[in-house]
């Protein structure tokens, strides 16, 4: 075999980029070591960095003021800075610090620490909140005392929600603007007032898991989303404010013809005290003069609403549903509407009976 000269030696190197084979002078590859050795000694400068303290000021707080989190480092934070992973005890189950701190700060290139605003949940006893903060396996933690409001001088007055066209249902993409009230002016630094969904898991909106009352107001607007994208969703909300509770319900729904349970598909049999409802929508289908909706069902002892009337400017309706006790726990009903001269054939949904 030949000796290829050394004018043509050269080296393979792979383009990712339709796999085309390309050569290169040998000398051109020398580089690569000295940048893998910045790029590796990057890496242990950020590896080496460790979470030297966290603390909190002030200390103890009621329920609804905010307060600064600090977080310092062993030594100054690399090029690019470093990213710490703050949180309570329980990571995710504080909705508020969530939102005030999305778990996560950066400490930036050459310091050493960083403070930043956090809000807690609301609380309506005295309690003691450990907070945590991360760097690889390093840790440190801090307390911060929470104190109820009290109810003789601040609390939640009010809660509502303003849908489009002030209609019982918002469609899903538009705006549902909130508005809630307290009782007293807010402190300097504004007061927090949580939001929280009913269920939980509730895709009928989309919002924060708390609003700031301005300093020296007495109320705040805000806005949420809906997001109900596959049928008709309820949701209730609670605005909280130490033992004070206001509620307010939205009905979501899709942008076509929907009509759904809004008991996660549930009916239960028998007397209630409350009733139980099912929703339908009609969207985003014009109907300028109004949409007159029928229901029906394959059960004669399970009985819905015989018919709703939908406004021009509304998209949506509750209708009731009722089991009869001696409806079987388990037995499936299917629930239609048609919508009366409508420009869509019916839609339909199955609710289980329960006790």
């Amino acid at each position: 075999m030949n000796a290829i000269p050394s004018s043509r030696r050269a080296v393979l190197r792979w383009s990712l980029a339709g796999c085309a084979v390309t050569a290169a002078p040998l000398a051109a590859a020398a580089p690569a070591p000295a940048a893998h050795a910045t790029a590796h000694s990057t890496a242990h400068a950020a590896a080496a960095v460790t979470v030297a303290a966290t603390s909190v000021s002030p200390s103890t707080i009621t329920s609804g003021q905010e307060a600064i989190q600090t977080v310092t480092l062993a030594e100054p934070a690399p090029a690019g800075g470093v990213k710490v992973t703050v949180h309570p005890t329980g990571r995710f189950s504080d909705l508020t610090y969530l939102q005030a701190t999305r778990n996560e700060v950066t400490v930036p290139a050459g310091e050493r620490g960083v403070s930043f605003p956090i809000r807690v949940e609301n609380s309506t006893t005295a309690s003691v909140r450990t907070l945590k903060a991360y760097v690889g396996s390093s840790s440190a933690v801090t307390s911060l005392t929470v104190n109820p409001v009290d109810p003789r001088e601040q609390a939640v007055t009010s809660f509502t929600v303003d849908r489009p066209n002030d209609a019982r249902a918002a469609v899903e993409g538009s705006t549902v603007t909130g508005t809630l009230k307290i009782k007293s002016p807010a402190p300097i630094g504004g007061l927090a007032v949580d939001v929280r969904k009913v269920p939980y898991e509730s895709s009928a909106v989309h919002g924060p898991a708390y609003v700031v009352v301005p300093a020296g107001g007495t109320s705040a607007t805000f806005r949420m989303t809906a997001t109900a994208y596959d049928f008709p969703r309820s949701v209730t909300l609670r605005a909280l404010l130490g033992p004070s509770d206001a509620t307010t319900s939205v009905l979501g729904v899709p942008k076509h013809f929907s009509i759904a349970g809004l008991d996660f598909g549930r009916v239960r049999r028998g007397p209630q005290n409350n009733p139980q409802y099912g929703g339908v929508g009609v969207g985003e289908w014009w109907h300028p003069f109004g949409a007159v909706v029928r229901f029906t069902t394959d059960n004669p002892k399970v009985t819905v609403t015989p018919e709703v009337d939908i406004p021009a400017s509304h998209v949506g309706a509750l209708f009731r549903i009722e089991a009869d006790a001696s409806v079987p726990v388990g037995t499936k009903v299917k629930i239609t509407a048609n919508w009366v001269l409508g420009p869509v054939g019916p839609a339909t949904t199955e609710v289980t009976v329960v006790d």
